[in-house]
Parts: C-alpha cells; sequence; structure tokens
C-alpha cells in the first residue's frame, strides 16, 4: 500500500537524515520504479526533496501544529464541541478519541460517566483523564509524534485494528466536499483505521477547519456519519457538505 510506504520511508528519513534508492528499494521489497514514484509523491507533498541517488527531509516537513499552539486557538468553540459530544455516548459504550485539542475537550466531559472504555492515541486525552473514577482508558502505543504528541505507526494500528467501538470521534485539519484531510500524512494511516473499527463515526472539527484543503487526505464524506462543528461555520459550505450524506450538527 502506497500510504503503507511512504509512512515507512519519513520514518527512515527521520533516523538517518537521508535514504537511496537501492536501500529504500530493498527495505520495501519494491521495484526502483515504485521508490521513485513514492519519493515524487513525497516531494509533491511538501515532506521531502529528491536528491541525486535519493532523497532527504524537506526542510519544512509537516509533523503538524503544536499541540500547545492549539491548546489556545478557539478554546471556547472546542469546549462547547465537547459539551455536544457527551450527549452521543451512553454509559457502558466504548469510545475511541483521536488526537486532538478537541477531543481533549470531549474527554474531559465523559470523565464521569459510569463504565466507559476509551481507547487513544492521544497523550493529552490520556492526561485528561488520568482521574476519571469509572473510566477504563486504553492507549494504542506506538511512535510518538512530538509536535502532536499522540501515537502512530504501524503498532497503533495493528493495536487498534483488534477493537469495534460503539463511536469514534475524529479529528481533522480541513474538510471539503473533496474529502477530509489532515495536517501531517504520519497520522493518515491510524485515522482510516479509526473509520474502519467504529459503529458510528463522528468529525469533530471548528468552523476554521470547514473549506480548507490540509495536506493528507484519510476519508471521503461518505465514510463520515456525523459533521459535529461550532456555530460560527459558513452555513452554505455546511449544506454543501450535507448534500454528500453527513449529519452535520452544528453547536
Amino acid at each position: 500500500m502506497r500510504v503503507k510506504r511512504e509512512m515507512d520511508i519519513m520514518g527512515l528519513l527521520r533516523r538517518k537524515g537521508f535514504a537511496g534508492i537501492g536501500d529504500l528499494s530493498s527495505l520495501l521489497s519494491v521495484s526502483r520504479n515504485t521508490v521513485r514514484r513514492d519519493l515524487k509523491s513525497l516531494q509533491q507533498q511538501g515532506a521531502v526533496r529528491i536528491t541525486h541517488g535519493g532523497a532527504v527531509l524537506s526542510d519544512n516537513t509537516p509533523m503538524g501544529i503544536p499541540l500547545g499552539e492549539r491548546e489556545v486557538q478557539l478554546r471556547e468553540e472546542k469546549q462547547r464541541i465537547g459539551l455536544f459530544a457527551r450527549q452521543m455516548v451512553r454509559d457502558g459504550d466504548a469510545v475511541l478519541l483521536d488526537a486532538g485539542t478537541t477531543t481533549e475537550q470531549i474527554a474531559v466531559q465523559l470523565k464521569d460517566y459510569k463504565g466507559l472504555t476509551i481507547i487513544t492515541n492521544a497523550v493529552n486525552v490520556l492526561l485528561a483523564l488520568i482521574d476519571a473514577p469509572d473510566v477504563s482508558v486504553v492507549s494504542t502505543g506506538g511512535v510518538v509524534n512530538t509536535v502532536t504528541h499522540c501515537f502512530y505507526g504501524s503498532h497503533a494500528e495493528q493495536f487498534l485494528a483488534q477493537f469495534h467501538v460503539d463511536v469514534a470521534f475524529v479529528s481533522a485539519g480541513g474538510l471539503t466536499t473533496g474529502g477530509v484531510t489532515n495536517t501531517n500524512i504520519v497520522e493518515v494511516q491510524i485515522k482510516r483505521t479509526m473509520l474502519q473499527i467504529a459503529a458510528r463515526t463522528v468529525l469533530v472539527v471548528t468552523h476554521d477547519k470547514i473549506g480548507k484543503t490540509s495536506l493528507a487526505p484519510f476519508a471521503q464524506l461518505h465514510e463520515i456519519d456525523v459533521i459535529l462543528t461550532d456555530d460560527k461555520a459558513d452555513p452554505a459550505l455546511l449544506e454543501e457538505l450535507r448534500g454528500y450524506g453527513p449529519e452535520i450538527i452544528v453547536c
């Protein structure tokens, strides 16, 4: 799968700084031409720079927006989303919370529920739930993105794949009629896994994400059951999105 190969390429580049086409061909068990196509795709995404015989990380490799920066943005809107999301969960549910500052606000609202199991790949979500008296909190583990403070990678994906949850609250960096996108490529596959294991998928996005396309696509609108956003979202954009199937809730 191309996305998995791209993640493996990025992992090697982060460890070594440079990767040759021959080395990547052997590592990924694919042809040199396939490696060249993957590198071209990554270069178009702004993640790598192709050099003679291989590739290096781009000077502006996108690993996401730092968590601390996002925590102070649109805090009131995220709190409202968290409060409404509370109504979508029942005692005893299995819930998945994606990484993000909006999902952290959902976690805060779920601390007093009874018999919940919450699975997450986010360090900040784990910390928000650390003292929840009757909530079982499960971490995916995996590789830590030190920018966004979340886990990703094959370990986290394989761990998630063994579960089934009642509802998944998934975050995104951009949302248009063309699909749902993320600000970095390394978390794309784990987000796709989240969609696959959930009976109901709720995309939680503040209004600034709507009408915006970020770096890495991970879902089409028909894969999303509900879009939960705040009341500053453009009604015209929401109406366009509604035409593609998801229920849209404004809070």
